[in-house]
């Protein structure tokens, strides 16, 4: 066997841990404890894979320079350089906080996906406050296009209602909801062992093996993958994080601001 096909198999063993830890996690008695254990599920599945630079953390929420907070997102996925606010996580259980600058990920966590907690998910991930242009916090030859789409966002559940009502719910939410930009909508929603439903960026397209051509995707469009969802998840996803933390190591992350802030003189 050659080293592709194991390392396919090594990602298809993966996904069934996932698989099995969330399982096994609705032993608990009640749904609070069952959430936090797929969060930690799936922020030791990030842990173990993600490139080193990546420090993972149960989640809290995103903030702005300027003060303004998300919501609650369930994990958070940021650059080495970004500050730490992990008191209340000293034992690994609690919560945390990031600046969005330099959050490279995050993914809101459930049980169960149906309209409600779809929903739910959705306007956690639309509330993360935008990033600033990076102006000459790069060298003037790096172009990093879709820094305003950091960080990487996932909808991750054990187990959901169908893929093609979730994506006519994925559609209708953002057709209610056109103010959320493009760039403030998941980049996947992963549902362990039925489907992978991914936005289209610049540049995708798909590829019919039957007649080996590519169709192009609309940039912003929600599509569903229902052949090895977890395997295209999974590599999408720590795809997504290590080309971030890559171009992360040459953005000049400060926040010195901050302090000013703080003191009350900006």
């Amino acid at each position: 066997m050659n080293f592709h096909s194991r390392l396919r198999n090594y990602y298809l063993k993966v996904a069934e841990v996932l698989r099995g830890d969330a399982d096994a996690a609705a032993v608990f008695p009640n749904t609070t404890d069952i959430g936090v254990s797929r969060e930690r599920v799936y922020a030791d599945f990030l842990k173990q894979h993600a490139p080193s630079k990546c420090n993972v953390f149960l989640g809290g929420f995103l903030f702005h320079i300027d003060g303004t907070e998300s919501k609650q997102l369930d994990v958070i996925v940021t650059t080495d350089t970004a500050p730490r606010y992990n008191f209340h996580n000293r034992d690994g259980g609690g919560k945390s906080f990031s600046p969005v600058e330099g959050t490279l990920g995050v993914a809101s966590i459930k049980s169960t996906l149906d309209k409600a907690q779809l929903q739910d998910a959705l306007g956690g991930i639309a509330s993360i406050p935008p990033t600033e242009p990076l102006g000459n916090r790069v060298p003037s030859i790096l172009n990093i296009g879709d820094y305003d789409d950091w960080p990487y966002k996932v909808v991750y559940a054990s187990s959901g209602i169908t893929a093609n009502t979730i994506l006519g719910h994925l559609n209708d939410y953002y057709i209610a909801n056109p103010q959320v930009p493009i760039t403030r909508r998941p980049n996947v929603v992963h549902v362990a062992g039925q489907y992978a439903i991914f936005r289209a960026e610049p540049g995708m397209s798909t590829y019919d093996r039957a007649t080996s051509q590519s169709t192009p995707l609309e940039p912003g469009s929600f599509h569903v993958f229902s052949t090895d969802p977890d395997l295209q998840a999974i590599c999408w996803v720590l795809n997504g994080l290590q080309t971030r933390a890559t171009a992360s190591t040459h953005i000049l992350f400060r926040y010195d601001d901050l302090i000013n802030r703080l003191n009350g003189v900006a």
